[in-house]
């Protein structure tokens, strides 16, 4: 494998993790006065599980429906300072992750603390795919919310 050709498969699986930390995901709702409760907090580590699933499989419609998409919607990508709306952010989210063979994901140390509405996912995203003969493995911190 060439140099060009390595940075271009890092490239998309920095894309990856960029996209699906930076991203909003689809809520779990809770009241203040529900914040500590166990239903809720299994509640999104499931939803984590399914966003990391949709990932892997490259289910574009059920990834893109954990995202808060809109008018409001932005992030910044990993490969430049440049803010993205959701449109922009989307596109990079299906062609960096259509271009990864072998896709693994795998939550660790997950922590979450919900504040009424929302929560705050931190974790380590232990990822591996497919270049070429050999595997890549890597490992972010992360954070949804």
């Amino acid at each position: 494998m060439n140099n060009s050709t390595s940075a271009v498969i890092w490239l998309h699986a920095v894309t990856l993790l960029v996209a699906l930390v930076g991203a909003g995901c689809a809520s779990v709702r809770a009241t203040n006065s529900q914040a500590d409760n166990p239903k809720y907090r299994a509640a999104i580590e499931q939803r984590l599980q399914e966003i990391c699933a949709a990932a892997e499989s490259k289910d574009f419609e059920r990834l893109d429906s954990y995202h808060a998409y809109g008018p409001k919607f932005t992030k910044y990508s990993g490969t430049s300072a440049e803010r993205r709306d959701a449109t922009a952010s989307r596109k990079g989210e299906h062609e960096g992750l259509a271009a990864l063979k072998g896709l693994t994901m795998r939550i660790n140390e997950l922590k979450i603390d919900v504040f009424g509405d929302a929560a705050v996912a931190t974790f380590i995203l232990d990822y591996s795919f497919d270049s070429g003969d050999e595997t890549v493995s890597r490992k972010d911190r992360s954070t949804l919310v």
